[in-house]
């Protein structure tokens, strides 16, 4: 082939029908100018390729390159969603959610299964305030993602839902600041109405009502959700001592009228730098006359049993109150 031919090639994704329509042989799309994406979706040889680690995925959100996913989901006449978008947006996911080597795309019922190879189809409604667009790739937007994760899951399986939303609606820490959160509580209902009846409404419309702002990790909102089955009071998160000084001690949560806080100490605690960061903390808590519990990976594995107990203890002495943890 010429290469003015090659020049004709459409830039993006192209059918056979794509090159009759400039007048081109629809076998050309068999030529090594081209290469083949699915059934009758090609791309030019030539297309520079991406790759998901240049845009900043440590885990890809596909089992193909962005370019070619795009193309997939365009010829699925779909768009992204559920494990696909849930990667493509960032969105925390239980650890035993596994790949299965597709792409997910949501279709309306009446257009049926895509019958597309590595392509797995959910037929759903969508409206187009749920539908975006990201490195190229038509997906669904961030609220209406995180509730089709409660379809992904067993019935009555709030808590990752909930730990899901809470680091959409928490400002993202840096250690310049907090940057603006990703989205609110309130778009997080919205998407959810819009949604109307599907497998995991319960579920999500119950999760939407335990997100709160504050939690820097799913094992942050275990934690706090643990303490509510506990039959503690709603704690205040990102507690700070005193408000009004430009420094002074923080926590992940706490309660002011208990003069309790709990640090929840992660792997990256054990870095000499932020150990010395967490000593003046807790040197500040202390000098405050306030009781700390220090929660660490360990307790989040064993849920937490042992610091409940220990919340729950401490408020007990405090008088009239007490309650068994089983």
């Amino acid at each position: 082939m010429s290469s003015r031919t090659g020049d004709a090639l459409p830039t993006g994704p192209f059918t056979r029908a794509d090159l009759r329509g400039r007048g081109l042989p629809g076998d050309r799309a068999a030529t090594g100018l081209v290469r083949t994406i699915s059934r009758d979706v090609h791309l030019r040889a030539d297309a520079p390729p991406t790759t998901w680690r240049s845009l900043g995925y440590e885990r890809p959100p596909s089992p193909l390159p962005p370019e070619e996913t795009a193309a997939l989901v365009a010829a699925s006449r779909g768009v992204a969603s559920h494990l696909t978008a849930l990667l493509l947006h960032g969105i925390p996911l239980p650890p035993w959610l596994a790949e299965d080597g597709t792409v997910h795309v949501t279709r309306p019922h009446a257009k049926g299964v895509s019958r597309r190879f590595g392509v797995t189809t959910h037929g759903r409604g969508l409206t187009s305030a749920d539908v975006t667009e990201l490195h190229g790739v038509l997906v669904t937007g961030m609220e209406r993602t995180w509730a089709d994760l409660a379809s992904m899951l067993a019935p009555g399986m709030t808590e990752p839902v909930v730990a899901a939303g809470d680091a959409l609606v928490t400002p993202p820490w840096t250690p310049d600041g907090r940057l603006p959160a990703r989205t609110t509580t309130a778009a997080l209902r919205s998407a959810l109405d819009r949604a109307g009846r599907f497998k995991g409404v319960r579920t999500a419309r119950a999760a939407v009502d335990l997100v709160r702002v504050g939690a820097d990790s799913p094992q942050e909102t275990a934690l706090r959700l643990a303490l509510l089955h506990a039959g503690l009071p709603e704690p205040e998160l990102q507690l700070v001592l005193d408000p009004c000084r430009l420094r002074s001690p923080d926590s992940d949560l706490g309660w002011r009228e208990l003069r309790l806080v709990i640090h929840y100490d992660g792997a990256h605690h054990l870095d000499p730098e932020q150990r010395a960061v967490d000593a003046w903390r807790d040197d500040g808590w202390r000098r405050a006359g306030w009781a700390q519990i220090w929660a660490t990976v360990d307790d989040a594995q064993e849920d937490f049993r042992r610091v409940v107990a220990e919340a729950v203890a401490h408020r007990a002495a405090l008088g009239g109150w007490q309650y068994s943890v089983a």
